[in-house]
């Protein structure tokens, strides 16, 4: 299901050559041959449901992605999660001899004009908005459903001719014994059907919908409520313990699976066959649900939690998947559907929090269910009793947003949790790190280094000497980052021997990631190699996906400093592959603009643009103005590679002022340089903006960073 092992099998397809002889081929010499025999040859390639490579569905959650939530995915979600697999979607559309199909819920960005956002040439789009008048008819005819074309269209229109919607009336017509199959009896005997009197196709869905429904048994009734209480595709597994048995709505295993197969013919049930999952179509889901009182629903709720409370809980070291999750995450919907938000908070501690965070870095997911917690809205504190519960949630929420592209948002959570914490020493100077690495990111660079130097004098009143490496981690950061070599240096390797010491592999691989970073800042490419192939090697050490994605961008920005452009190549994309399908704004990003600069140097600049332009919207969201302003620098230098003079100034301009932050000495020095070189060459004027102020902040904690 990966875009490399697309070609694999394809080239060997075509060639008539063993697999195991395609995968010795290198990659782009694959593509090539592919391409070369397809523009030749008369080949048929038919890609179905290619829009699980787009941005919008490489995220881990992409099944419970909604048509409605699809429908609004702008250009970017539109774009493939791997950049190749774009541009030999491009290129593919370019072929003279062979055909190619794709079936998508999503129209590809890549095939479309970056501008005018028509289909490229040699691409027809075709919009699938419903049946033909011919197919839906025949359609409710395959659903032995009898009635004139001039009684059928009109009804079937109304709702856009939905196949799932003809299926699911059709099976109430069927079964109603009065019209026996009979449409237009049908209508007679329920007068109040009147889809065609409503103002919209949504309406008209609904309605029909509900029809569908009145004709079910009460046991098939509490089956559908219950799959639609799941967030999750529901196992038959677990579908038997909940609605099987005694005192359940079906005395044994025959009699669900009758209702089930029912449900399925009557298209209201979908069923995975391979993983032997139910799931709801989102239209049925909405209006199964919102047609189950409040009495319901606690009853659906009641028994989903007698389910689920007493399993096992998945070691999160252990955790490969959300699938594994899938037990905790469905217990915690129910407590919070059934407003016990104490026993959720704990679900989400004991079996979601470490997995989520650090084995999948699902930070949408967490998002999502830490959002729950504020049924009163994020202004107000989470619905839980003990400030240290508040505090932790505020935090993790927190956590949630920064890693998927909001530190700007992160930001006060932050604070709030601060407040919380003011008489535990230990979390007040967590809050205070995790402050530090927010302000950072999001260009408060004087803040930053004030949070981590209040953290690093309380890790030492503690005699905490983990924490301490934190908090000289993030120290060494924010004076990376404003050019002060030595201290960022002696705060960084501070930060790697105490994590040596005590025994700390996965902190040691972090830590030795930013001082690769470090080191790529200050033009040292080898030595930035070398830390980042030693955070590859730690990263297994717990396996944190953000570790791995981090330390493989910083192995291709290493190798793309000396020159080694192939495994620059091969880096950067794995870690852009993996940042994208877990939604980690902070990798991608930085991905992105390294991409670029390869693109450049490798005489692509229209390619090189069109990466830049994954940048802007994302980092302006964040804010993200340091990132913001390593764009603008690369973009600089594509203008002026062209000779755009004027765009060339713009650019560098922008990348001026993003990189001034709170003004010097707090600016961000590396962007800040580069705008000023490049204005310098360009001849034009710095622009003026206001100075560092310090009057308006508390003064600077002082601390030595490497006591002996």
């Amino acid at each position: 299901a990966t875009f490399e092992n697309f070609v694999i099998r394809a080239l060997a397809y075509v060639t008539k050559q063993p697999r195991e002889e395609v995968q010795k081929i290198l990659p782009p010499d694959r593509e090539e041959q592919l391409l070369a025999i397809l523009n030749r040859e008369p080949h048929l390639v038919v890609l179905d449901g290619l829009e699980r490579i787009l941005i919008a569905y490489a995220r881990m959650d992409a099944a419970r992605l909604s048509d409605e939530e699809a429908g609004r995915a702008d250009a970017r979600f539109r774009k493939t999660a791997d950049p190749h697999a774009g541009a030999f979607l491009r290129k593919l559309s370019a072929c003279r001899t062979a055909r190619v199909l794709i079936s998508t819920r999503l129209y590809p960005a890549d095939l479309e004009d970056r501008f005018s956002r028509d289909p490229l040439p040699g691409c027809q789009k075709c919009d699938l908005l419903g049946l033909s008048d011919d197919d839906a008819v025949n359609l409710s005819r395959a659903f032995e459903v009898k009635g004139t074309r001039e009684a059928l269209l009109p009804v079937f229109q109304s709702f856009g001719k939905h196949p799932l919607l003809i299926q699911a009336l059709a099976g109430e017509i069927k079964r109603d014994r009065r019209a026996n199959g009979d449409f237009e009896r049908w209508r007679q005997v329920h007068p109040q059907f009147d889809p065609l009197g409503l103002p919209g196709v949504k309406e008209a869905s609904a309605h029909v919908l509900k029809f569908a429904l009145q004709g079910l048994s009460e046991p098939e009734g509490k089956a559908l409520h219950t799959v639609a209480a799941f967030r999750m595709p529901a196992s038959y597994d677990t579908l038997e313990a909940v609605l099987v048995g005694d005192g359940k709505p079906f005395a044994d295993d025959r009699a669900l699976d009758l209702a089930l197969a029912d449900l399925e013919d009557r298209g209201l049930l979908g069923w995975g066959r391979r993983a032997n999952r139910y799931d709801l179509h989102p239209i049925v889901r909405g209006v199964v649900w919102g047609g189950v009182d409040q009495g319901g629903r606690q009853g659906v709720y009641a028994s989903l939690r007698a389910y689920f409370e007493p399993l096992p809980a998945v070691e999160w070291r252990k955790v490969g998947s959300l699938d594994d999750l899938t037990p905790a995450i469905e217990l915690y919907h129910t407590l919070i559907g059934l407003r016990q938000y104490e026993d959720a908070y704990m679900v989400f501690r004991d079996r979601l929090d470490e997995a989520t965070l650090h084995r999948l870095s699902a930070s949408r997911l967490r998002v999502e269910l830490l959002e729950a917690l504020f049924p009163d809205g994020l202004g107000e504190p989470p619905r839980l009793s003990k400030p240290s519960d508040q505090s932790e949630t505020l935090n993790a929420l927190a956590a949630g947003y920064q890693f998927s592209g909001r530190p700007g948002a992160a930001i006060p959570l932050l604070r709030r949790c601060i407040d919380l914490e003011a008489g535990n020493p230990k979390d007040f100077g967590t809050g205070l790190q995790n402050l530090a690495y927010a302000l950072r990111l999001a260009g408060k660079l004087r803040e930053s280094e004030a949070a981590a130097h209040r953290a690093v004098g309380i890790d030492r009143q503690q005699g905490d000497r983990f924490s301490e490496g934190i908090s000289l981690r993030y120290l060494g950061l924010a004076l990376a980052a404003r050019g002060v070599a030595a201290d960022s240096g002696r705060a960084l390797k501070r930060s790697l021997r105490i994590f040596v010491q005590e025994r700390k592999p996965q902190s040691e691989g972090f830590t030795s990631a930013h001082l690769a970073q470090r080191a790529l800042s200050m033009g040292d490419a080898a030595a930035a190699r070398q830390s980042a192939d030693h955070a590859w090697e730690l990263a297994q050490a717990r396996r944190y996906e953000r570790d791995f994605i981090q330390a493989a961008r910083l192995q291709g920005e290493a190798a793309l400093a000396l020159g080694d452009l192939t495994l620059a190549d091969e880096r950067l994309y794995h870690a852009l592959t993996r940042a994208r399908t877990v939604d980690l704004t902070e990798q991608e990003l930085p991905t992105l603009v390294a991409l670029a600069e390869l693109q450049r140097r490798q005489g692509n600049p229209t390619a090189a643009r069109e990466l830049l332009d994954q940048v802007w919207e994302l980092a302006e969201r964040g804010p993200y103005p340091l990132l913001h302003a390593d764009a603008l620098n690369v973009l600089a230098q594509i203008e002026r590679d062209a000779g755009n003079t004027t765009a060339a100034i713009q650019a560098a301009t922008e990348a001026y002022t993003k990189a001034w932050c709170d003004g010097p000495p707090f600016a961000y020095h590396w962007g800040l340089e580069k705008a000023k070189a490049h204005l310098a060459a360009l001849g034009a004027p710095e622009p003026a903006l206001p100075p560092f102020d310090e009057s308006k902040y508390e003064p600077m904690p002082e601390i030595e960073i490497d006591p002996a």
